[in-house]
């Protein structure tokens, strides 16, 4: 065999990671339930039994939906003071319970306050000595000896 082949073993137009029989939500295309029922019934003309149907996402979604929720002048004055008292709840819990901060955000926030923050502070104390120099030479047209430096040294 050589080493330079490259063998395909996938069905021709096919791409990576795009299935034929089924959507990316986990449902079955058209195709996938015309199959699906194919090899039921093969499966029932075989061994005499019937396969028992799995409840789809959209069955079970449907039995499970949540009731609407009301309007706040739909509800009574009871339920109001009780999402009132919840929300209230669960805002006071949260205030109490301490945040928890990963070991990236720690690094991070130690490396800006310990590193970034002094050197941007640097840079900006000589950038605005350097423009208040400048920009006295140019109101005053001070030239050579009289000139005025942003660290105190000559040129």
């Amino acid at each position: 065999m050589n080493s330079n082949e490259l063998m395909h073993h996938g069905v021709l137009g096919m791409h990576w990671g795009v299935r034929r029989y089924q959507n990316k939500d986990g449902s079955l295309t058209a195709a996938g339930r015309k199959r699906a029922d194919k090899l039921d019934s093969e499966y029932q003309r075989l061994t005499g039994k019937k396969l028992a149907k799995k409840k789809s996402s959209a069955d079970v979604k449907k039995t499970e939906s949540k009731p609407k929720s009301k309007s706040i002048g739909e509800m009574t004055n009871e339920e109001i003071q009780e999402k009132i008292n919840r929300i209230t709840l669960e805002q006071n819990l949260k205030s109490l319970t301490p945040k928890e901060i990963s070991a990236g955000e720690r690094f991070t926030k130690k490396v800006m306050n310990d590193v970034i923050t002094p050197a941007a502070t640097d840079v900006g104390k000589q950038l605005a000595r350097s423009m208040f120099a400048d920009g006295v030479n140019k109101v005053f047209n001070l030239e050579g000896d009289n000139k005025v430096y942003a660290n105190n040294k000559k040129k």
